[in-house]
């Protein structure tokens, strides 16, 4: 049963959280069911209350982080898309 959801405007890409059933689970607390959808992935999983809160969490500190380098070089949006943070041999 779905909670939230959002869909990219020509249905490319798909980002959702919502209930599952109990029988459906492997680990009992994972009641909620993350799927993420495009060309390149298409994922389901099962988490935790925690699972979410500290995805949530990760993504918004990344947010914050950014935006305080971003404000700090005096750099917009469209120059830090242009910067490699990433050196030869990270995955990151």
């Amino acid at each position: 049963m779905p909670l939230s959801n959002q869909m990219a405007d020509d249905g490319s890409s798909f980002l959702c959280v919502g209930y599952n059933r109990p029988q459906d689970r492997h680990v009992p607390g994972d009641r909620f069911t993350h799927c993420w959808k495009n060309s390149a992935v298409d994922e389901r999983g099962h988490w935790d209350r925690r699972d979410l809160l500290d995805t949530v969490m990760v993504m918004t500190h990344a947010l914050s982080q950014d935006e305080n380098i971003r404000v700090a070089e005096g750099m917009t949006d469209d120059e830090m898309n242009e910067v490699v943070f990433v050196t030869e041999g990270d995955d990151g």
